[in-house]
């Protein structure tokens, strides 16, 4: 049986105010099946972000999950739905290189990027797939979404059980300095009356996802926020696109269609 930590510190940009019911992640879904691109990352066995496939060798997350880690200690998990019981296809794959974006700073987040090269090639199927990633639409009102296992309250374990929640932008993250948020390499989701939850903490690294057209794509992975729940500011994604070419010196190419 796999087992989640008890208590993790998870930084975030404000210290977390006691628990009440306003703090409680509003909504959400709980899925009963996979997202073929989510990853869990693990940090000596306890999951600790999200992630998602690039390609058959690499996954991208927050270089917050993973700065200063060893490749040893690190794990991705595909097929995963709960992190206490084996799901259908479900594994667990050690990695063999942890890149972490050159510029990245801890103490605001910029560039908050990382890639993980695994040390087996990742299986797709059903429930394994890669995802492209595209710049963000930023039309007002436009719903998108994120799953994870990130917790239900504020400073609270993993949810067992991967939850989906939609929020909208683009939103105003004018209540960030110019330091936490740069719209260059962020992206500002969330925060409305009309979203369908929040991102909390162990849901850093997870990407946001918007369909543009027919097909979805990855547009921002989570990154930090004040808090999750009613109430909270919205959240700072890193913005994927301004990636582009360090991925692809890192990654390579994704697969053809």
């Amino acid at each position: 049986m796999k087992v989640i930590s008890l208590l993790l510190t998870v930084s975030v940009l404000t210290a977390a105010t006691p628990i009440n019911e306003q703090e409680r992640v509003a909504g959400g879904l709980a899925l009963s099946a996979a997202v073929p691109h989510l990853v869990s990352i693990t940090i000596d066995g306890q999951h600790v972000c999200g992630g998602f496939i690039y390609n058959n060798n690499w996954v991208v997350t927050a270089a917050s999950c993973v700065n200063d880690v060893l490749p040893s200690q690190v794990k991705v998990v595909v097929a995963q739905v709960s992190l206490i019981q084996q799901d259908i296809d479900e594994q667990v794959l050690s990695v063999f290189k942890i890149s972490v974006y050159e510029g990245y700073l801890p103490d605001t987040k910029l560039h908050d990027i990382a890639m993980l090269q695994t040390a087996s090639t990742i299986p797709f199927g059903p429930r394994v797939n890669f995802i492209r990633y595209e710049e963000a639409e930023e039309v007002s009102g436009t719903v998108v979404k994120l799953a994870g296992w990130g917790a239900t309250t504020v400073g609270g374990t993993p949810s067992t059980k991967l939850r989906e929640i939609t929020v909208t932008i683009p939103a105003s993250c004018g209540m960030y300095t110019a330091e936490e948020f740069t719209s260059n390499y962020m992206l500002c989701a969330g925060g409305s009356p009309a979203d369908v939850g929040s991102p909390c903490q162990y849901d850093e690294g997870s990407p946001l996802i918007q369909t543009i057209g027919t097909t979805s794509y990855a547009v921002g992975i989570m990154s930090k926020n004040q808090g999750c729940g009613a109430g909270f500011a919205p959240t700072i994604y890193t913005r994927l696109s301004a990636y582009y070419a360090w991925i692809n010196k890192i990654g390579g190419l994704q697969p053809a269609l």
